[in-house]
């Protein structure tokens, strides 16, 4: 009894350590932070560099930041500096030669220090993306990550105590306003809807949902479309992490996190959105 009460506790710690997107235990920290200057490291894919270039110059607004080269990385060792990369898990495809990470992770991280090799007291904040990126996925991967981590920040920075920063507190309260899921057409991947029999996808969304090709999901978020929503998830060796996240400035509308076979779309990720909505209206109305 008490090895399953340990594995329990152990599982609902990760559950919400992941889903909050940061490891920010104080205020005062978070306001630090924000005076440092985040280096953008590039690698020598073309693709990454140019979509992470773009996606940081567009969307990252917390902290001053500049680019270097990983093979440049000598000329900052000194300094108040913070560093944002990508951690590559085991067994996605990715081509890019990135980094990795000592808790298996596929996401761009930021660090105190650069390593090619994270290790997770050298972990600030980090923003999930999907295991399978080509040359066409870096812009939308890059876009979706930064905006996750600048979000988690500036909810971070707004907390009223320390204990706000917790790990429920933030799940709980991350993003504020969860009734922008309300009107929002949900976008899944080709292949990633799984439903049994005659389960049906916008009868337990209550709204509209559709499968559509990975092109499709990738323009929304190009655009910037805040009539869209999308779910995506990340593996890694121990867990998968499903998200349905806006087009729109990447705002968290949902998390989970399950065993690393169950990563597709299904009938109880569907219900957990619509009952969140729910509670959006209830308290719309109540404010009324």
């Amino acid at each position: 009894m008490k090895k399953l009460l340990l594995l329990f506790a152990f599982l609902l710690a990760y559950t919400f350590t992941f889903a909050q997107f940061g490891n920010f235990e104080k205020k005062e920290d978070v306001e630090k932070f924000k005076d440092t200057r985040l280096v953008v490291v590039l690698f020598e894919d073309s693709a990454y560099s140019a979509s992470i270039i773009a996606a940081v110059e567009r969307y990252w607004s917390f902290t001053g930041f500049e680019f270097a080269q990983d093979n440049e990385l000598a000329n900052y060792k000194k300094g108040d500096y913070a560093f944002l990369y990508f951690s590559k898990s085991k067994g996605s495809k990715i081509k890019a030669k990135v980094c990795s990470s000592e808790e298996d992770m596929n996401a761009f991280v930021i660090t105190k220090k650069f390593s090619r090799r994270v290790q997770p007291d050298n972990l600030l904040a980090f923003g999930f993306c999907s295991n399978n990126i080509d040359t066409s996925d870096w812009a939308s991967e890059s876009t979706r990550a930064v905006q996750l981590i600048n979000n988690y920040l500036i909810a971070a920075i707004q907390v009223e105590k320390n204990s706000d920063l917790s790990q429920s507190s933030m799940m709980n309260n991350y993003p504020s306003d969860k009734s922008q899921l309300i009107d929002k057409k949900l976008l899944v991947g080709d292949k990633q809807l799984e439903l049994k029999g005659k389960e049906d996808a916008m009868a337990l969304y209550d709204g509209d949902a559709e499968e559509v090709d990975i092109d499709e999901i990738q323009k929304v978020i190009k655009w910037q479309d805040n009539a869209f929503a999308y779910f995506y998830y990340s593996k890694d060796e121990k867990f998968c992490n499903k998200l349905v996240v806006s087009a729109a400035n990447s705002e968290l509308m949902y998390f989970a996190n399950t065993n690393p076979a169950n990563c597709k779309c299904n009938a109880k990720d569907l219900k957990a959105l619509k009952l969140i909505k729910d509670k959006a209206v209830k308290g719309n109305n109540s404010r009324d």
